[in-house]
């Protein structure tokens, strides 16, 4: 089997992003305007439904949105310059029939479609009950849907500024203290 294989079959399988400099340091090198992102991998139309996906999974709240950390971007650039090219044909695919899905269903014009259009194709499309179909058959809205949502919550999660700000950051993380694990990080799982 090959290397990238083993590696993202493990990831997907455990649901851990296996943050190696290199991946991190491709989030950190996201850090564009997000209104005058344009897209390398996805169209500008899938670009516009990718970032509106990712702020129905992270929304803005107490914490920064998804796309204020700049998930989009990551995603994008993960796509194109990670993933081999049968699964960016299998993403393609997908995306292309969740694009015709919107615009059958909600509105032909993307700028039009609301957050709750979005939170309703969300719950009738992801569907978790489906075996995950082979990589020899084309990816499924459902399978497609739910690879988002897992790339979104890893990629918020190693962000810079979310593993700065929202999580327990030590920038020196070799000190060693003792006491309760609640009052040194205020109830925070740690940055990584």
């Amino acid at each position: 089997m090959k290397r990238r294989e083993a590696i993202k079959k493990i990831g997907l399988t455990t649901g851990i992003v296996f943050a190696t400099p290199s991946i991190v340091s491709l989030l950190q090198s996201c850090t564009s305007d997000s209104d005058k992102w344009v897209p390398q991998f996805f169209s500008e139309e899938q670009g516009t439904v990718l970032k509106n996906i990712v702020d129905v999974f992270l929304p803005k709240t107490n914490s920064p949105s998804a796309t204020e950390v700049n998930v989009p971007e990551f995603m994008d650039t993960y796509v194109n310059e990670v993933m081999d090219i049968k699964d960016q044909d299998r993403i393609k695919v997908a995306f292309d029939k969740l694009l015709t899905l919107i615009k059958t269903n909600y509105n032909k014009n993307l700028i039009k479609i609301t957050e709750e259009n979005y939170k309703d194709l969300l719950d009738n499309n992801m569907l978790i009950d489906k075996p995950a179909m082979p990589e020899t058959e084309p990816m499924t809205i459902s399978e497609l849907l739910n690879n988002m949502k897992w790339m979104t919550i890893n990629a918020y999660k190693i962000s810079e500024m979310v593993g700065e700000t929202v999580l327990a950051y030590d920038p020196y993380p070799a000190t060693y203290f003792c006491g309760d694990l609640n009052e040194l990080t205020g109830g925070k799982a740690w940055s990584l």
